[in-house]
Formats: C-alpha cells, structure tokens, sequence
C-alpha cells in the first residue's frame, strides 16, 4: 500500500480534501493535478491537466468499485457533472507509468473520467497506451468526445488500407476515408464501434454511398446522411 510518506517524497507536498491527498506535477507548460485515495485493499489516482477539480477527483476515486480486476479495465457510472462525463475507467497498475519510483504501487489503479463510447472496457494494456497516446486525451477533461473507432478498408484508388484486424483512428480520419472513398466501386470501409458492433459502408457513385447493416440491411444515402448515421453509431 502506498502511504503519505511515499507521496511527500514524490511531489513534496501533499494537501487532504474529502478522504483523497491532491498534490501536482508540473511539466514543462502544464500541470497534472493527481489524487489520491489510499485504502487497504487498492490505492486510485485520478489525473487532470490543468484543471484542478478537487469535487470531481475525488468523486471518482470515492464511486470506484471496491474490487477492481488487476487483469483488465473497469468501467463504471459516476454522478453527473460540468464535463458531461458518464463513466469512468480505471486500469491496473501495469496499464499506467504513475509513482513508478514507489514499491506499494502494485495495486495503484488509474481512474479515468470518460464518455461511454470512447473505450469498451476490454483493451489490454497495450490498446490502453495507443488509445491514450494517438485518440483520447484522457487527462484534458474539458476534450470533446473521441469515440473507440476500429477501420478495416481498402481504397485502389488512393492505395490506402489495412488489414482484416483494422486499425483505431480517430472519428475524423474515419470521416476523411469516407470523403476518399466517394465513387470508388471496388473500395470499402467496415467501422466497428466500442460496443463491437460493425457496420459497413460502399460507395458505387461519385456522392451516393450504401450503409450496409448486420451484415445485409442496405441503404443507400447521400454523404450527410451517412455521416450522422456514422456518428450516432459510434457514440451511442
């Protein structure tokens, strides 16, 4: 278990709010605020950039289940507040590089604020670390949402793709493929969402494109339209 000790010798000082110790980093041009709650079964930190909000730190450290998996991500609901944040996740120790320097740190969990849509709960840590480093920014909490979006496509006209396993974009690159795609007949894009839903889109006219659902449901619809239908199915 970690204990203040350990948390003066890492950040020098230390300040209790609410049951959680808060202190800070500062790197370079901006500051992580952490907090902590120490219990005897699992230590949580919660980390934002910039913005120190000790009413939203510590209602997240305090709503975590008391059991969290040291082998995979737990999600749960938390109380409503200014970020409209749902849920949040928090991820065991080999998940996250925190207070790396101290021994305790075995069953430090990081919990993260997040929209529903942005992780489905079943990333290994590796997933974790590409997810955080190149779509969400999970310590900005004032980010907009970035939802868990896997493409598998191939384009012969622009010669872009990936293989049957996909790969996470962001929602804007998924947009940009589809903009490519715009009367490209032998071309496709299979989306799957966070919730492992997939749907799959062609475009056999410059403009007018064909959703395809579960698999054979078609219909055919101009971009606008299948760019909301793409938002809602990756955000709902």
């Amino acid at each position: 278990m970690i204990t203040r000790d350990d948390l003066l010798q890492e950040f020098g000082e230390v300040t209790e709010v609410h049951g959680c110790y808060f202190a800070k980093y500062t790197v370079a041009t901006f500051d992580l605020h952490c907090c902590l709650r120490i219990t005897d079964g699992q230590d949580l930190m919660v980390v934002s950039k910039n913005i120190n909000d000790p009413e939203l730190a510590s209602s997240v450290a305090l709503e975590a289940p008391r059991h969290l998996s040291h082998d995979r991500p737990t999600i749960f609901t938390i109380s409503s507040n200014a970020y409209g944040f749902t849920h949040a996740m928090a991820v065991p120790s080999t998940y996250h590089g925190f207070l790396n320097q101290i021994e305790g740190r075995a069953n430090l969990f990081l919990c993260v604020p997040i929209f529903q849509c942005e992780f489905s709960g079943e990333e290994s840590a590796e997933e974790f670390r590409l997810a955080t480093t190149h779509v969400v920014s999970i310590y900005e909490w004032d980010r907009t949402v970035q939802p868990k979006v896997s493409v598998y496509f191939d384009n012969p006209r622009t010669g872009g793709g990936t293989d049957e396993s996909g790969a996470l974009v962001p929602l804007r690159v998924l947009l940009a493929e589809i903009d490519n795609l715009s009367g490209v007949g032998d071309g496709f894009i299979e989306i799957t969402n966070y919730r492992d839903e997939v749907i799959e889109v062609l475009s056999p006219e410059e403009g007018s494109y064909v959703l395809i659902r579960n698999r054979q449901d078609e219909e055919m619809m101009e971009r606008v339209r299948l760019v909301a239908a793409v938002e809602t199915f990756t955000t709902k």
